[in-house]
């Protein structure tokens, strides 16, 4: 292992490098600075490392990390608080509840868009659960495609599949593939009848949210019924919990038809000042009908 003084450390990686190995790109320093950039396996680069470096006892960075993350959890929990609106169910209580209720094993499949951002930091998943999810690439519509494929891989697995509105009705056909070959995938669709994240992108920048980017939905669960499987639907936050109850025993697959409160906005990794100024500027020009 190098130390800083190497004299090549100026070709060692650093952040914004793209290291690859094998067929994949690694993007370093993604998250934070990098002081030093080492390129190995996790494993054994560790164990290497460890036989070189000298025990700290001054934990205050560790306190100070951990107290941030107990505060970001207790903000976390707030939001997901079922009981704070008496006639909305909002989406940060939904994919919690999804996540406590689901098997200690299951397999989260993961659409693009607001429901991206509300699983991602309310799903709290087991060290047996897995998750998949396209992210960054953007993928809207391919999670119920990808929850088949899981589900035809292993039968007796619980796979859910994540999807918004939009995205679930781009691929809605791939329902009655689950049908036809009797996969058991479990859908819940977080329904606010629209593209939420096409929404928030144009607050972004001090546009309202044109038309076109609303629409009327069908009646999911009824659709899911009329392709010879089970539909549930939730619209009132004591209807939840029972609703996910039954559409996880079905023993078929099922779509279970979420009305979500459409205003609630996602926890945003970074936020500019000037982007709250647009977004603010954005929802005068709405409320004012400037569509």
């Amino acid at each position: 292992m190098l130390g800083s003084d190497y004299p090549y450390s100026e070709f060692l990686p650093k952040r914004g490098d793209v290291i690859q190995i094998d067929d994949r790109a690694f993007v370093l320093g993604r998250r934070t600075d990098i002081a030093l950039g080492i390129t190995g396996s996790v494993r054994p680069a560790l164990a290497a490392l460890t036989q070189i470096v000298t025990p700290k006892s001054d934990d205050s960075f560790f306190k100070k990390v951990a107290k941030s993350r107990a505060h970001w959890n207790e903000g976390l929990d707030t939001r997901a608080d079922l009981t704070r609106s008496k006639n909305k169910i909002h989406p940060p209580a939904l994919a919690r509840m999804i996540s406590d209720l689901a098997a200690p094993d299951a397999i989260f499949v993961i659409d693009t868009g607001e429901v991206t951002l509300w699983c991602g930091n309310w799903i709290r998943q087991s060290g047996k659960q897995r998750i998949l999810a396209s992210f960054n690439n953007a993928a809207v519509g391919a999670a119920l495609g990808q929850a088949n494929g899981v589900q035809a891989l292993d039968r007796t697995k619980q796979v859910i599949a994540a999807c918004g509105d939009g995205g679930f009705t781009m691929l809605i056909g791939e329902f009655m593939s689950a049908v036809e070959h009797k996969l058991p995938v479990k859908v819940v669709v977080f329904n606010n009848a629209g593209w939420g994240l096409v929404h928030v992108e144009m607050e972004a920048v001090a546009l309202p949210a044109f038309r076109g980017t609303s629409f009327p939905n069908m009646d999911f669960a009824a659709f899911a019924r009329a392709c010879g499987a089970e539909g549930f639907h939730a619209r009132q936050p004591n209807e939840l919990e029972p609703a996910i109850r039954r559409r996880l025993a079905a023993p078929g697959p099922a779509v279970l038809d979420v009305f979500i409160d459409p205003d609630e906005l996602p926890s945003m990794p970074h936020i500019a000042f000037e982007q709250v100024w647009k977004f603010g500027i954005a929802r005068v020009r709405e409320a004012l009908g400037a569509r």
